[in-house]
């Protein structure tokens, strides 16, 4: 009776001690697992959402849209340049911060001094040279939705008197650095339109 007992109580403690083994490799794998994620915060430069995409790439489809500022937790960086997350999808790293930005804050806009505006149209004015009139054709670039535009001044930053579709044909009366002036064959207003909206 006494053999029998002492076996019970032997079995009793390695089943104990087994338990305790389970526990703690079980606590040390959900450890683990927690470690390997790490928070870095949405932040676009111009405060808006960042994307979240299906893939690692500008290319993949958006999925979802963090606010600014929100904690978002990453495995890592899987690509060159995108983080994934730790339940669904990738980020562009260089749009998120390892810091709480806080509210978003817009940067002011520098000021243009218009005495420096004005020496630069000045020296654009400066380069013009009449030329029998000849048409050209205009075209659109990459940034401009599809439209060539025709300015108040040779800068692009001056006042947008029209905005043509592609293939719209103007006379040229003048031609300066980087700049042609124009006149519109069927209204006769004239203004003048960069050469990267001319077809060559």
């Amino acid at each position: 009776m006494l053999i029998i007992e002492g076996g019970f109580n032997m079995n009793k403690r390695i089943l104990s001690l087994i338990a305790v083994v389970v526990l703690l490799a079980a606590m040390l794998a959900v450890t683990t697992t927690a470690s390997a994620y790490y928070a870095v915060y949405s932040h676009c430069g111009n405060g808006k959402p960042l994307n979240v995409r299906q893939g690692p790439g500008k290319n993949y489809p958006v999925i979802e849209r963090i606010p600014y500022g929100e904690a978002i937790y990453v495995i890592g960086e899987t690509s060159p340049g995108w983080l994934q997350l730790n339940d669904n999808g990738f980020v562009q790293a260089s749009l998120t911060c390892n810091y709480d930005p806080g509210p978003y804050q817009p940067q002011p806009q520098p000021t243009v001094d218009p005495a420096k505006k004005k020496a630069d149209l000045d020296a654009v004015y400066a380069t013009a040279k009449k030329v029998e009139p000849y048409i050209i054709t205009l075209k659109p670039t990459p940034r401009s939705n599809g439209v060539a535009n025709v300015r108040w001044a040779p800068s692009k930053t001056s006042k947008l008197l029209a905005a043509y579709p592609e293939g719209t044909q103007v006379r040229v009366i003048a031609e300066l650095k980087n700049w042609y002036q124009v006149e519109d064959l069927v209204t006769g207003a004239v203004g003048y339109v960069n050469t990267a909206y001319v077809e060559k």
